[in-house]
Formats: C-alpha cells, structure tokens, sequence
C-alpha cells in the first residue's frame, strides 16, 4: 500500500474510532461488563450463537433444544436494558460503517464514459440530491465549472 493511501486509511480508522456511534459502543460495552446479570447473558448468548453457528456451518439442523435455547436466551436479552442499550449502540454503528463502505464502494462502481454519470455515482448522495428541476448538485457543480 503507498504512503498516501496508509495515511487516509489511518485517518480513517481514527475518524470512525472517535464518532459518537463508536465511543457509545465502547460505553455500551463497559455497562455490559459492570452488569453481572447483563454480562452473563451476553456470555451465554455468545455461547449459544457460537455453537448454533458451527452447527450450521457443519450442516447440521437446529435441534428443538437449541431453538428452545435460542427463544430462552433471546427473552432474556431483549428484557434487559443494558443489553438492549448495547444492541441499540451497535446497530447504529452498524449502519455508520455501512454506510462508508457505500461510499468507498461507490467510488469504484464507474466507467460509464460519460464523467456527469461518474461523479454521481462516486457521490454520497448517488445522484438523490436532484432539486425540483431534476438538476443534482452534482449537475451543478459541473455547469459552474464548465462556465469558468
């Protein structure tokens, strides 16, 4: 990797380590281990997804036990409030890094021939920034500079 890309990856990483979705995850988590309730249901619950996981993966068909165990398990986690504290924190952060791999996916998607086409979809927006008159702000960042 060069220098200049390692460097906007580092600010990157950094940028997502200092968001507000990934310092409340951070806090989240400390509740979590500060709960002895919460932390063992998180435990188990690890155990449990873990296992069904495997299972899965190895081909193997949910047992009744491990449904029952699944509902058991998930009851008790979706009535706890640290843990859903946590589920809540995490889904959002979920979505922040979904949404800057939409951007960095976006910026590879192009080769259209047409450059108005490609900076749409390079932008965040994707061409959904279009005014009452159709125009996006992509169409008139290149009219004003096409008038220079």
């Amino acid at each position: 990797m060069n220098s200049e890309l390692y460097l906007k990856a580092s600010e990157l990483a950094e940028a997502i380590h200092n968001s507000p979705e990934a310092i409340e995850v951070r806090e989240a988590e400390k509740k979590i281990r500060e709960d002895k309730v919460a932390n063992n249901l998180n435990e188990r619950w690890q155990k449990v997804y873990q296992r069904v996981q495997k299972d899965l993966e190895e081909g193997k068909e949910l047992s009744e036990q491990d449904q029952r165990s699944i509902e058991f398990i998930e009851a008790k986690v979706e009535n706890h409030p640290v843990l859903l504290n946590y589920m809540a924190a995490h889904n959002k952060f979920t979505a922040l890094l979904q949404e800057i791999n939409n951007i960095l996916t976006g910026a590879l998607q192009f080769d259209t021939a047409d450059p108005e086409e490609d900076a749409c979809i390079t932008c965040p927006a994707h061409a959904t920034c279009k005014d009452k008159d159709g125009n996006t702000e992509c169409d008139k960042f290149i009219s004003q500079n096409n008038n220079m």
